[in-house]
């Protein structure tokens, strides 16, 4: 049973059909409160119901435009849009909307097109008879007892077994309650509805009178089965689901979205099924009543236009490679995935140069290392510009680190080897030779000491070092021809700096004075001359072992 809200105008009809005969009272299930923020009356039904089977009839009947068809209440263009591709999807229809050899043969049946489109399916593979009774189940009421008395609700029942599809299992039943000319003991024990089978048989031999032009019928009976299965299929190509996770209830849909088989279902272990008959429960969402297994290869051959293959390369971040995707998918459903390593290709390069971007260039290089050297090519750049240094930005980390993954697949590859050469390779030779003379990574002191040079984005170059590694020297180191002068952090003997100046000559006459002394007094042991551009700085300390 579906439960819903009526509207106020059905509620106080149905009180005014409780009370045609005498005077009474009504109780309603609900608070005044609930009823007063009900709508005043339901919508039109040709707003809120499947227009599949009207809009069939109507394009059988000549109608090409059904946007300017004179209903009486016209439907939501939704609505219309909606019965147009599930015929189109059944192939009641073509592309241009006209009915097909099946839609013709979907009009014999008075049913919804989805269960005439089961029957069809059925006649072309011989068992036609049996899918006119499928259709008359799915048509129907639910005709288990069970399913009605606990409206849905209620846990798994002990007798449930696994088995290949709920429609079968309903089809068993009613064909033993056939068996048993519909006795009333009967179908008290197959727990079935006595009126809901009356129902299905009137409408099954209905069908069965308009079923003809049979295909061949299968011998063995797992083959009617699966004929059945396939049948039941036609009818729902948009009714796919898959499991999220081996025998999860939890289901991905054809369209999107999710859904939950119910604890009733036969259908325990196929990975892929039909979710033939889906209702929405508070708290639940949507809940799959019936459904029935399907096979990947009935998609195949039902449906070769519908299903998708992609072969794709993508970065797989877990095993640091470009990996070769192949996905067979139908709708938003994977029906099969391979993941195997990507051969070496310009677009398996490109994939990888991507992921070394986004694991940033420091993953290559050396972060401090590389900013110095994009730095001393700023500087040179701005004191030659006749060199035309290159500007090294995203652009040029890319194609240089396109250079490095031509060869490669993986992070594994690229161990080893340099972004910094990389780049370097980048520059003309005029432009390497000026690179290491006047943008040197390191000077030499007078004394024969060694100091790095430190190249930082928006400050000038510089080094440091003791004090009296720079006693012989009237001016300061530069680079760039002379033309940047560095800048000094001189250092006392405990390393911290006395001075940070770029005018070296004018620190020995304006401050060495009178930091003279102070040094004097606190690290006599040292020589402080006095005249410092003339002095003999002290020889390099050898390295420790």
């Amino acid at each position: 049973l579906k439960l819903s809200k009526v509207s106020r105008a059905s509620a106080i009809q149905r009180a005014g059909r409780a009370g045609r005969t005498r005077a009474g009272h009504c109780l309603r299930l609900y608070t005044q409160h609930d009823f007063d923020g009900r709508p005043e009356q339901d919508a039109p039904e040709i707003r809120r119901t499947d227009l599949a089977e009207t809009v069939l009839s109507l394009r059988a009947s000549g109608i090409t435009d059904l946007a300017a068809f004179p209903f009486f209440e016209p439907p939501p263009a939704a609505s219309l849009d909606a019965a147009e591709t599930l015929l189109h999807r059944l192939g009641a229809v073509d592309p241009t909307g006209t009915v097909t050899e099946v839609g013709e043969r979907l009009l014999r049946f008075p049913v919804h097109p989805r269960q005439a489109r089961i029957i069809v399916e059925g006649e072309r593979r011989g068992v036609g008879a049996e899918a006119a009774v499928l259709a008359a189940l799915m048509g129907e009421r639910d005709i288990r007892r069970e399913a009605r008395a606990n409206l849905g609700q209620g846990g798994r029942p002990a007798a449930v077994v696994s088995g290949p599809s709920d429609l079968l299992e309903l089809f068993e039943r009613f064909r033993e309650a056939e068996r048993a000319n519909f006795a009333s003991g009967r179908m008290h024990s197959l727990s079935l509805e006595a009126g809901a089978v009356q129902s299905v048989d009137r409408v099954q031999k209905q069908l069965r009178r308009a079923v003809r032009g049979q295909g061949t019928r299968p011998q063995r009976p797992e083959d009617v089965e699966q004929a059945l299965m396939l049948s039941v299929l036609a009818g729902y190509p948009d009714r796919v689901a898959r499991r999220r996770r081996p025998r999860a209830p939890e289901l991905l849909m054809f369209g999107g979205g999710t859904a939950t088989l119910s604890d009733v279902s036969v259908v325990q272990d196929a990975d892929l099924m039909v979710a033939a008959d889906a209702e929405e429960r508070p708290g639940k969402g949507a809940v799959v009543r019936l459904a029935s297994a399907v096979e990947p290869e009935w998609l195949l051959d039902l449906y070769p236009d519908t299903l998708e293959e992609v072969d794709t390369l993508q970065w797989s971040a877990e095993a640091r490679r470009v990996e070769r995707l192949t996905r067979l998918s139908y709708g938003n459903l994977v029906l099969e995935e391979t993941r195997t390593p990507a051969p070496a290709s310009e677009a398996t390069a490109r994939v990888l140069v991507e992921a070394a971007l986004a694991a940033g260039p420091g993953k290559f290089a050396d972060p401090e290392a590389l900013e110095q050297w994009r730095t001393r090519v700023a500087l040179l750049a701005g004191a030659f510009p006749e060199a035309k240094f290159p500007t090294v930005d995203d652009t040029f980390l890319r194609d240089a680190l396109a250079s490095l993954c031509s060869d490669a697949r993986s992070f594994k590859d690229l161990e080893g080897v340099s972004l910094l050469d990389a780049l370097y390779a980048r520059l003309t030779s005029e432009q390497q030779r000026l690179l290491a003379t006047h943008a040197p990574e390191r000077v030499t002191l007078p004394g024969g000491r060694g100091v790095k040079v430190h190249y930082e984005p928006g400050k000038p170059p510089w080094v440091e070092s003791r004090l009296q590694d720079f006693f012989g020297m009237a001016q300061g180191p530069n680079v760039c021809a002379g033309r940047v002068p560095l800048v000094l952090h001189l250092l006392a003997p405990n390393m911290r700096a006395v001075q940070v100046t770029t005018d070296l000559a004018g620190f020995w006459e304006r401050h060495y004075p009178a930091i003279r002394k102070e040094l004097c007094r606190k690290y006599p042991r040292h020589s402080w001359p006095e005249d410092p551009r003339h002095a003999q700085p002290p020889a390099p300390r050898p390295p420790r072992r």
